[in-house]
């Protein structure tokens, strides 16, 4: 099992893969093996074969909460928001103190252009961890989308003043704050944004 616990991709592939051919795993180990190699699919973009490994783990354990949201970001990463929702959800039952479970259902909510529930996620997963400074980012781009620049301003400045040097955060807040008129500010913004990270157009663009 060593080399199915593994911080390298290919070789929890073959180390899992081994494990699963050889027959002689006990349930939990096979548990273990899917769901390993499932992660490590996922990060190799492999969303079909990590979806695969996901499914076989928990139809051996249908409680496992890591296979349950492992598959919920291959379905994500596929664009299937709907099976991700479903999925979250499920591992929201399970353990419903699970912030982070929260905020990546509140993402492919909105993903889905469903503002209203990403934000009560939002709400929630903040509640959970009120200091998480990327939950504050997320709900300030689904507020801006909404057209509520006050509530996004508000979320902005909290992500920021919790993780001060968060650029995407920063980019995103210049943008609102040249839209609201205050263009000096915006730029300051923008350029230290840029400062911290010269791809932060791209970051501060997207949810995920």
């Amino acid at each position: 099992m060593k080399r199915c616990n593994n911080d390298i991709d290919n070789v929890v592939i073959s180390g899992c893969t081994a494990v699963i051919k050889s027959g002689k795993a006990s349930e939990a180990d096979l548990v273990t093996a899917y769901k390993n190699r499932c992660l490590a699919y996922i990060d190799k973009r492999d969303q079909d074969r990590a979806i695969a490994d996901c499914d076989e783990a928990l139809k051996l354990k249908p409680d496992n909460l890591d296979a349950m949201l492992f598959r919920g970001q291959a379905y994500f990463d596929k664009g299937d928001f709907d099976r991700a929702i479903q999925d979250y959800g499920q591992a929201i039952a399970m353990k419903p103190d699970l912030s982070a479970a929260y905020m990546d259902r509140g993402i492919a909510y909105h993903k889905k252009g469903d503002n209203g529930r990403a934000i009560e996620d939002y709400n929630q997963a903040i509640k959970l961890e009120p200091g998480y400074s990327p939950a504050f980012y997320v709900r300030a781009i689904a507020h801006q989308e909404e057209n509520d620049k006050a509530e996004a301003m508000k979320d902005y400045d909290e992500s920021i003043r919790l993780t001060p040097k968060y650029a995407a955060s920063l980019y995103r807040r210049g943008v609102l704050k040249e839209e609201m008129g205050d263009v000096p500010a915006g730029q300051a913004d923008i350029a230290l944004a840029t400062k911290l990270n010269p791809n932060v157009v791209q970051i501060g663009t997207s949810t995920k």
